[in-house]
């Protein structure tokens, strides 16, 4: 009994969060490094390079562990795959850079540096500032969607960004002048994308393409029932009370307003038309 239920616990799954609480520690440290490594530069002394040698010493310690919980994370799935992959080899090249970063830093400054020495582990520094910048938007992108840096920009700024970037990351295909596209879609977008969207698809479940939308995850039961809203599963996670375990969007993300739960209903009850028909 008690045996069986304690070989059964997931312990990758239960420290697979913590990666988003501990991420924001290598982020701080390599940071707090670099900044005094520039200010010995202007001003050397030997008590701030015995500092810097601590700062990176967690730096390294704390990356290796984000590193690990990271990788638990992403065995939870629910993720874009190819953006998963790149931010998952950008999490381990920061890791093992930061623990480069520290070693030369102990090995260079433990007697008189060298020229060349410095500069190779000055530039170590640089090149794990750019790839921690490169891993933290990606992972941006995992958590919050695409978006998350311009969705509250200027429009020119959101017209820039767009134009730059090819075209546009949502994949839904549907009639641009139905109810869907007008009234619908923009709510998924605004409400359930940074879930399942293009990047994340939590529960395997993703509403940015026509596909997706009737497509049964790992609930196995059906989201949209095409004219009957009381037996699709989708109507039922966004009308039960916020701390249910099915609530979406779940406790602590803004909620869909009355007037949008009934939009969708409605347009659930009239056939979920997509305009792909």
């Amino acid at each position: 009994g008690a045996a069986a239920a304690g070989s059964e616990f997931d312990w990758r799954a239960f420290l697979a969060p913590f990666h988003t609480v501990t991420l924001h520690l290598p982020i701080g440290f390599v940071l707090m490094a670099f900044i005094l490594e520039v200010y010995h530069v202007l001003r050397p002394s030997a008590p701030l390079r015995n500092a810097i040698g601590v700062v990176l010493t967690f730096s390294a310690l704390s990356a290796v562990v984000v590193v690990l919980l990271g990788i638990f994370r992403a065995g939870g799935g629910g993720y874009e795959p190819e953006t998963l992959e790149a931010h998952r080899w950008f999490g381990i090249a920061v890791g093992a850079v930061t623990v480069v970063a520290a070693f030369l830093h102990f090995v260079v400054f433990r007697k008189t540096p060298g020229f060349l020495s410095t500069q190779i582990y000055r530039l170590v520094l640089i090149a794990d500032m750019v790839l921690l910048s490169i891993a933290g938007h990606g992972g941006g992108n995992l958590t919050h969607g695409s978006k998350y840096l311009t969705e509250n920009a200027p429009a020119w700024a959101k017209k820039w960004v767009e134009s730059s970037g090819g075209h546009d990351e949502t994949q839904t295909s549907g009639d641009q002048s139905g109810v869907y596209a007008k009234v619908i879609q923009p709510i998924f977008e605004a409400k359930c994308y940074q879930c399942h969207g293009p990047e994340k698809q939590k529960g395997d479940y993703r509403l940015d393409t026509v596909e997706g939308l009737f497509a049964t995850g790992e609930s196995e039961l059906d989201p949209i029932v095409k004219g009957n809203a009381v037996e699709s599963y989708l109507v039922e996670t966004i009308t039960v009370p916020e701390d249910n375990d099915i609530a979406m969007p779940p406790d602590g993300k803004d909620r869909l307003t009355p007037e949008e739960t009934l939009a969708i209903m409605h347009w659930i009850w009239e056939g979920a038309k997509t305009g792909a028909e």
